[in-house]
């Protein structure tokens, strides 16, 4: 019996010693999608996305695949059909945000979008990381990336709902940067009172790390060829630090940023 009361004690110590992260979350890798631009007058962006969702269905420890906008190159109907067919032939689940391209302003603007793909953001939970997703567009044809006040309220409810204890993933197409979204701050300044482990976006084409008035930004490369003979995509390790690696079709997978995770709770000011 006393046995019994020490192990329990012990147990409890431990659970108060040790950081949240190590009890709530394990190790995981995911694919990441990004500027796929179907087009309905080149064959190539189509079989680039085909070629990328064959070689994923093909690995055994991925356990999902986040898209992250530019889905297609004018927000067509066909082409967000063809490109929901192709996704749709993922043997694991896929979270899909728009992008700038795949509004149509002169027509359906961003409700084509979302009768397609059911949303144009997406809120989950994985192995102890939030996941929240949200869309950064044009308000036009001609102007730079904005964050709708809906899409802010709706990040407000969402990171308050999950608190400052559980480590967050925020996706986006835009990069937070001025030049890039007009309203960005709006953003980050919300962001800032949780625990944000990275924005992952797209928009650049190419991969590269961001600071986003101190929150880390992970842009990525495109699933298009452009001038290789095959394109590619992202694999992220989450671990005791998040892996980021290119992988290119056929190819082995090339490290290209290591960022340390810091998953203890976020202290809420007053």
């Amino acid at each position: 019996m006393y046995k019994n009361y020490f192990r329990f004690i012990a147990l409890f110590v431990l659970l108060l010693l040790f950081p949240y992260g190590l009890f709530s979350a394990s190790s995981f890798k995911f694919a990441f999608f990004t500027d796929i631009h179907i087009s309905q007058t080149s064959k190539e962006p189509a079989e680039d996305l085909q070629k990328a969702v064959d070689e994923v269905n093909r690995f055994k420890d991925l356990d999902f695949v986040i898209v992250s906008g530019d889905i297609t190159q004018k927000g067509d109907s066909n082409s967000l059909t063809e490109a929901k067919r192709i996704l749709q032939q993922l043997t694991i689940p896929f979270y899909i945000v728009a992008g700038n391209h795949d509004f149509n302003w002169l027509t359906t603007g961003p409700s084509l979008f979302k009768n397609i793909f059911g949303n144009d953001k997406f809120s989950f939970i994985h192995k102890g990381y939030k996941f929240i997703g949200f869309t950064t567009t044009p308000q036009n044809n001609q102007g730079n990336g904005y964050i709708m006040k809906q899409d802010v309220d709706w990040m407000a409810s969402e990171l308050k709902r999950t608190g400052t204890r559980m480590p967050v993933f925020v996706v986006t197409h835009y990069p937070l940067l001025t030049g890039d979204v007009d309203n960005w701050k709006d953003m980050t300044n919300l962001l800032k009172k949780f625990n944000i482990q990275s924005m992952l976006g797209g928009h650049y084409h190419r991969n590269t790390f961001l600071n986003y008035d101190g929150i880390p930004g992970i842009i990525h490369r495109s699933t298009l060829r452009g001038k290789q003979a095959v394109g590619g995509y992202s694999i992220l390790c989450v671990a005791d630090t998040l892996t980021v690696s290119e992988k290119v079709i056929g190819q082995e997978e090339q490290e290209w940023l290591k960022l340390p995770l810091n998953k203890k709770k976020i202290k809420q000011k007053k």
